[in-house]
């Protein structure tokens, strides 16, 4: 194997932004790098193996470009792919083309299309070659014959109930033997541990998270990044490093809604934009914020946290949440663009505490930052976007500030 996080074949299953099914020969050779494999299929983005006994770990989380599920059930299936209607195949005024990420004006027509059918769906999400609706509960009992099977020719999956609405998986234990980065930084910087100034729970107990990127506002102002429920003090509560008996480094002073993502404005530090270095991963300034928009299912993803170190994941889904406009006028409804990251299955290395971290990709552009893994068995981890904020005029700050 060529990389405990990406095996690299003499073939790429996902050739320019394309799923590509493997030959008989190239089944083989995928096979053979695991000793009790007896059977190999795709699975949407996925390359599902069947193990009789699952190999030790750490598991790759890709093999020839396709994120790699091991699995010793037959009928095991990595992500939650929804139920299919049986309705008319309808139509938007959008091009929709498989693995290229659709506009943000297309999931508005989706949404105002399940509007038209009384279908109260609040999630949107595009996996690559479909989408998935999502809503708290199916909107009428014969909504299998009236929603429809597919928009432009694409295929979509329907998901009611809990687990569209129910997917925070806190996870507070770290396993045993597992060593935290608790050092003091002088030079602060992207993936540090971070605490809140308030006091948490009855043990008196810091809460632990992560910290983001360091952006500067229109204005010139200098912000980090941090996850907003990490600071259960909202405006005015104070950011420490490494806990509270630390630095204090920042002062909340901005919300964002639903996204989970605050902003603390810094205090006269220094704070790179730079994450820590990897071994085996190249290390550069962040370049800016990405429009969220130009992300595609398969890109790889990187994170950086004093919990679980340097993570190499792969894009699973584009995310398109709608919030009520809640009294307001209907112009004034959010759209929160979020990501579903994949950091392969069978791994416990990923803490709530890691909230907060930055993520970005292979062009060190700043994409958003961790907010949990899902529950439900399909190991998915949401990350809220900075699109938002880059359309407000943010940009990463210099490197150093005093």
């Amino acid at each position: 194997m060529s990389s405990n996080r990406h095996v690299k074949l003499d073939f790429d299953l996902f050739a320019d932004g394309i799923q590509h099914t493997p030959s008989r020969e190239q089944s083989e050779a995928i096979m053979d790098l695991f000793p009790t494999a007896f059977k190999l299929s795709l699975s949407w983005l996925f390359l599902v193996v069947v193990c009789k006994q699952l190999p030790a770990k750490p598991w790759p989380v890709t093999i020839a470009g396709l994120p790699l599920y091991l699995t010793t059930d037959p009928d095991a299936e990595p992500m939650n792919y929804g139920l299919t209607a049986r309705g008319p195949k309808l139509s938007v005024d959008s091009t929709i083309i498989r693995w290229q990420t659709p506009s943000m004006q297309t999931f508005q027509q989706l949404y105002d299309l399940f509007d038209s059918l009384n279908a109260n769906i609040n999630r949107i999400q595009w996996i690559g070659s479909c989408f998935l609706a999502l809503a708290a509960e199916a909107p009428y009992p014969d909504w299998r014959s009236r929603l429809p099977f597919a928009v432009n020719k694409i295929r979509i999956g329907y998901i009611f109930g809990e687990q569209a609405v129910h997917e925070k998986a806190v996870r507070r234990k770290v396993p045993a033997g597992r060593e935290i980065d608790k050092e003091a930084y002088s030079q602060l910087r992207p993936g540090l541990m971070i605490a809140s100034g308030a006091i948490s729970g009855e043990d008196n107990s810091d809460v632990m998270t992560t910290s983001g990127i360091c952006l500067q506002s229109p204005s010139g102002k200098k912000y980090i990044t941090v996850a907003k429920h990490g600071f259960p003090g909202g405006v005015g509560d104070e950011v420490w490093h490494p806990n509270r008996q630390g630095q204090k480094i920042a002062e909340v002073s901005k919300l964002f809604g639903e996204t989970d993502i605050a902003m603390a404005e810094l205090a006269n530090v220094n704070y790179s934009r730079e994450p820590f270095s990897a071994h085996d991963a190249p290390v550069n300034p962040f370049r800016n914020l990405l429009d969220a928009t130009e992300l595609r299912v398969g890109d790889l993803i990187f994170m950086d946290t004093p919990y679980n170190g340097h993570c190499e994941g792969i894009m699973a889904k584009i995310d398109v949440l709608r919030l009520s406009p809640g009294g307001r006028p209907a112009d004034a409804t959010e759209y929160v663009l979020g990501t579903f990251v994949y950091f392969g299955n069978g791994s416990d290395t990923l803490f709530s505490e890691c909230c907060g971290a930055v993520i970005w990709n292979d062009q060190h552009d700043v994409l958003g930052q961790f907010s949990y893994q899902q529950d439900g068995g399909d190991e998915m981890c949401y990350c809220p976007s900075f699109n938002g904020l880059r359309l407000l005029g943010y940009t990463v700050a210099d490197a150093q500030m005093h």
